[in-house]
Formats: structure tokens, sequence, C-alpha cells
């Protein structure tokens, strides 16, 4: 029987709303950030989409994300597996100064967009492993590391808008892209 992965990029942070390279390091939601989120959980609601189980970045975007969309209402277990890309010496710097080389980010003091696709692979085993047929699951991650395991399915995923999810059907160890889905939310 199927599984049903909805995968959530976190909302706004304070680095995205400032265009600063955010991978491995972090801040927080903004206002704009939070009413994302919780306008995620409220389009849930609203297609009657119930959770069975959560799992979210340890990154703190990630999991204060999660508990705005499930109202702090689930229990949920947060994977490093999941964190976003780490842009080494670019941290914290201006979006515009990172090395695009093409349509690809290129440095050596960045992690390996392969290493990224393969750590969500093995997060995503866990959750296979830890879950049932027939349930709904919530992950929430980010924008790049959730574009490049998309890509695998389907190569026509757009740029990942704050809360904005991939659906994804998991059956028999194969993976089924449903669908992308960027609900009407708040937008400054």
């Amino acid at each position: 029987m199927v599984k049903t992965l909805y995968i959530v990029r976190h909302g706004q942070t304070f680095f995205n709303f400032h265009h600063k390279t955010q991978g491995s390091c972090d801040s927080r939601l903004t206002a704009l950030g939070i009413r994302q989120a919780k306008a995620a959980g409220g389009y849930f609601r609203k297609q009657k989409i119930n959770f069975d189980a959560a799992y979210c970045s340890t990154q703190e975007r990630a999991s204060d994300t999660l508990e705005l969309i499930t109202d702090h209402k689930m229990p949920y277990t947060r994977l490093k597996d999941f964190c976003e890309k780490d842009y080494g010496i670019f941290e914290g710097a201006d979006e515009y100064t990172l090395p695009w080389n093409g349509d690809k980010l290129d440095a050596p003091s960045m992690e390996r967009d392969d290493h990224v696709v393969e750590r969500m692979v093995n997060g995503l085993k866990r959750v296979q492993e830890e879950t049932e047929d027939g349930q709904n699951i919530l992950i929430v991650a980010h924008g790049d590391i959730i574009a490049m395991f998309s890509k695998l399915y389907n190569s026509n995923i757009p740029h990942f808008s704050c809360c904005s999810f991939v659906k994804f059907l998991y059956d028999k160890g194969t993976y089924t892209f449903a669908g992308f889905y960027e609900p009407a939310i708040d937008v400054e």
C-alpha cells in the first residue's frame, strides 16, 4: 500500500528576506514566514489532509515551520539528513556572491550536490522504516535539498518559494512524483 509524503519548504526567514546565503547557518522566521507556515497548515486542514507522522531537518527554521503547520499538536522527529546544503565560506554572505558555473553552484568549500541528495535519500529511508503503509507523512526541509531530490523524478520542478511543497507517493521502494503545490500564501 502507498505512503504519501508532503515535503514542504520552511517559511521565510530573515536571511531569505535580506538575500543572504542560508544553508547550514540558520535564522529565525520572519512575521511573513510565520503567516506562511500557518497558511500552509490551513491549506492542509482545508484539503482534509491529516498527518500520521512528521519529520523535519534539525534546523530551527524547519522545526518552527512544522510546529506552525501542525498547530503545535503533533510530535515529530528531527533528522540531520534533511538539513540544507552547506554552502561553506558563502554561508551568511550576500546571495549575489555565490559562484555560479552555468546553472550550477560550484566551489570547493561547498557540500557536493550528490552528497545532498544522498542525505535526503538516507533520511527518506528512515522515514519509510518508521512509518506504515497508507499513512500521510509531513516533512519540512529546505528549498535546495527538496529541489535536488525532486528533480530525480521530475525535471520541470520550479523554484521552491517559502512553504511550497511537493507530493510524492512511495510504494514498494519506488517514489512517484505526484505534484508541486504553491498554496495561496500571503506574499509581500
